[in-house]
């Protein structure tokens, strides 16, 4: 009974064979819109206080 044995590598993946490496195929814009919205929101919420506590005085 042979339950530990590890897998064996498949015949049809050579060694000189390597796959290449993918490209991203998501673009840029998507990665900084997070960045822009908290952005926004951290300017609105400053302009907001600033103009609240300028009005108090």
């Amino acid at each position: 009974m042979e339950s530990n044995v590890p897998a064996t590598r498949d015949q049809t993946d050579q060694p000189g064979t390597e796959r290449p490496a993918l490209a991203p195929s998501r673009p840029l814009s998507v990665a900084l819109m997070p960045l822009a919205l908290v952005t926004f929101i951290v300017l609105a919420l400053t302009i907001a206080a600033w103009t609240f506590l300028a009005a108090a005085t």
